[in-house]
């Protein structure tokens, strides 16, 4: 019989084994065969794997197809003969290759792949499926007994010593087990990454498979180095320590990243030790092209090892599974078959992101959580994961030095400023006084900015600390002249208590708490400088006089006029709603421009800013119009009961605008238009002359 045919009468009865639970003809069928045919036979059968799965359950056969495989591999192992124990171990490798597979396809719960590595495990450690693998995945042309002239991979695979093969983790396409050389003792000393079937039948994987020992074999030492491949396998020296998605999944479940200041800090050490690597990866030549946390690992002094370099093709719109688990970390050029310098900046991006969010982003756009909780950070990690090249790194200072220096730089910034953040603070009590205290904990922040700031390309640090200082004055100023008694008040009636605040010293007060808060809370991290146009300019004006909205309520209602004190709250309500409407307006204008500018991090035009401040414009003009009704009553002396407003007034400002609006929805808010502003910051940046990036 033909060898060819022989195959597929192999493949066959080893077809049989799993659909026909019941017969043992394939058994006979597969004794009648050598040991390389019944090989070829699985190769066949594994070749078209996802075909044979899907018969399987399109026929509603049951058991399923992996408990099928392995109950045939075990009626196989109980007869005697080497055939018999080989079908075996095939019909245990089938088993796990179509294992992994379905992880791949079907993402496992932690507890589910803790269950499905047991399993893969305990099949691994069968001799017959140990042997079996030796033999399916033998480089092309391995014999036996040595031979003059073979190639160096055949006599690797020869001495690696079958019986210390033991499961070690499940790759993106492939199955690592750890193995010894004849001779070795101790703990295995190499790892072996066999590629799963089907894929190493796909001509672009294996020959990226054959050519990783020869490409990276002298690779600087980030890499880990390879010491011998095939279309099948890599042989590579096997690390200690834990992949960064072990790592991270370890950290999470243990309640290490629970906290915004615990992930800001482990986000900072895992970049800053990425940057490095890349950075020497880079000096010599080479680029990872799929850099993701499970081909990352940490050292046990900390330092970040790579490994499975070069583009997964898996992953590529050339096999057509580009939207799937781990693709989210690969940069839009490579799936699409092609590269750029920026290709594992946007990849680090990603990995960031998932370390402060608690996941990678699948829409490509930084998360709303990591803008509220410090908008500097979400403007750094916007600048990274834009999907065109090009777009990439925009907000990042240009310079002659290379690009990983520059980012390592970048980030250490802002992630130092990210720390300086209250909702960083270690400290419950500190982050619940920072989210509703008026003056937020803003200004300390502010002044902790501007010192790690200074002499950096962080733009703007004391601009914003000026005005954060003055709003922290004018709330002192209003403080003291409406909520604590003067001594004129003690001694002028001694020993009388000290008069009750009037109704304008209450108001005033009421709005100097809730100016503060607004500003403190939303306004004193944006600014619109840079950004050019009559717009951004009127927004940057109406922003930067919020500090002072107080004042006027205090200084004539409260020290000369208190009757004016309606009329003055009612122009500082239409100052507010003219400047949220500003704020609206320019956001609108910064996402349309950053569309019309093919920017991948701007939201969806349907998606609106956050907690509706859309409609806090026009509330607010309507609360303005209903202070001003209120005090044309008050002046004709159509309203009488001032006492009763001004009890109402004051729950409208405690209730609704600081604490449901400032302290709750404020820190969302800023975050929203703090996006627009980066958005702004990029179109001005790409409308400028053209910058070298790299």
């Amino acid at each position: 019989m033909p060898p060819e045919r022989s195959a597929r009468t192999a493949a066959t009865a080893l077809l049989e084994s799993i659909t026909d639970p019941g017969g043992d003809q394939w058994i006979h069928d597969l004794e009648a065969h050598r040991a390389a045919v019944i090989v070829r036979g699985a190769a066949l059968v594994l070749g078209s794997i996802l075909d044979h799965v899907n018969d399987h359950e399109l026929a509603g056969r049951t058991p399923g197809f992996i408990e099928s495989c392995e109950r045939a591999g075990q009626r196989a192992a109980a007869r005697p003969g080497d055939s018999a124990q080989l079908a075996a171990g095939l019909l245990f490798f089938i088993s796990v290759n179509v294992e992994l597979l379905r992880r791949r396809f079907d993402p496992p719960s932690p507890a589910e792949q803790r269950a499905s590595d047991d399993t893969c495990r305990r099949l691994i450690a069968r001799p017959q499926t140990r042997r079996a693998i030796h033999a399916l995945y033998a480089p092309e042309g391995f014999t036996r007994a040595a031979r003059p002239g073979e190639r160096p991979e055949s006599a690797i695979w020869r001495h690696l010593d079958v019986d210390s093969m033991a499961y070690f983790k499940a790759g993106t396409t492939s199955l690592i087990l750890t193995v010894r050389e004849q001779g070795e003792t101790g703990p295995p000393a190499w790892v072996l990454k066999c590629v799963l079937f089907p894929w190493g039948n796909m001509s672009a994987i294996a020959n990226a498979t054959a050519a990783y020992a020869s490409v990276y074999g002298r690779a600087p030492d980030p890499i880990v180095r390879p010491r011998a491949s095939t279309t099948r396998w890599v042989l590579m020296p096997r690390q200690e320590g834990d992949t960064l998605r072990e790592r991270i999944d370890r950290c999470r479940a243990a309640g290490e990243l629970d906290r915004a200041g615990d992930r800001i800090a482990f986000a900072r050490t895992v970049a800053a030790e990425i940057i490095a690597a890349l950075r020497v990866v880079t000096d010599a030549r080479y680029q990872h092209l799929d850099l993701s946390p499970s081909n990352i690992i940490l050292t046990g002094t900390g330092a970040v090892k790579l490994i499975d370099l070069g583009r997964n093709h898996l992953y590529s719109r050339q096999v057509g599974i580009a939207e799937h688990d781990d693709s989210v970390y690969i940069a839009p050029e490579v799936k699409n078959r092609g590269d750029s310098p920026t290709s594992d900046v946007y990849s680090l991006g990603i990995i960031v992101l998932e370390i402060l969010s608690g996941g990678p982003p699948r829409d490509g756009r930084v998360p709303d959580a990591i803008y509220e909780m410090s908008p500097v950070l979400g403007r750094a990690m916007d600048d990274l994961i834009e999907e065109r090249p090009a777009h990439r790194l925009l907000l990042m200072e240009t310079g002659t030095d290379p690009v990983y220096a520059r980012l390592g730089a970048f980030l250490a910034e802002a992630f130092s400023l990210a720390e300086a953040e209250p909702s960083a603070s270690p400290s419950a009590a500190g982050r619940a006084y920072a989210r509703f205290a008026p003056a937020s904990r803003e200004l300390l922040t502010q002044v902790r900015k501007w010192r790690q700031a200074r002499g950096s390309p962080i733009r703007h640090s004391g601009y914003l600390l000026f005005f954060a200082l003055l709003a922290s004055a004018v709330w002192w100023f209003v403080f003291t002249r409406t909520a604590v008694p003067q001594l004129a008040d003690v001694i002028k009636e001694f020993p009388r208590l000290p008069k009750a605040p009037t109704a304008a010293a209450i108001i005033a007060f009421a709005q100097g708490l809730v100016s503060a808060k607004f500003y403190q809370t939303i306004l004193a991290r944006l600014t619109a400088r840079g950004i050019p146009g009559a717009l951004p300019l009127a927004t940057e004006i109406a922003m930067r006089s919020m500090p002072l909205l107080a004042l006027p309520t205090t200084i004539v209602a409260v020290g000369w006029k208190p009757h004016l004190w309606a009329w003055s709250v009612a122009a500082g309500a239409l100052l507010v709603a003219l400047t949220n409407l500003l704020c609206l307006l320019l956001a609108r204008r910064l996402f349309a421009s950053g569309r019309g500018h093919d920017l991948s991090t701007v939201p969806d035009p349907g998606v609106p800013l956050p907690r509706g401040f859309e409609q806090w414009w026009w509330t607010m003009l309507l609360y303005a119009a209903i202070l001003t009704i209120i005090a044309y009553g008050l002046q004709v002396r159509w309203l009488h009961d001032e006492t009763a407003i001004v009890l109402g007034l004051m729950v409208i400002n405690l209730g609704i605008h600081y604490i449901s609006k400032c302290a709750l929805a404020g820190p969302a808010i800023r975050g929203g238009l703090a996006r627009a502003f980066v958005i702004g910051e990029k179109v001005t940046a790409l409308t400028r002359t053209p910058r070298r990036r790299g």
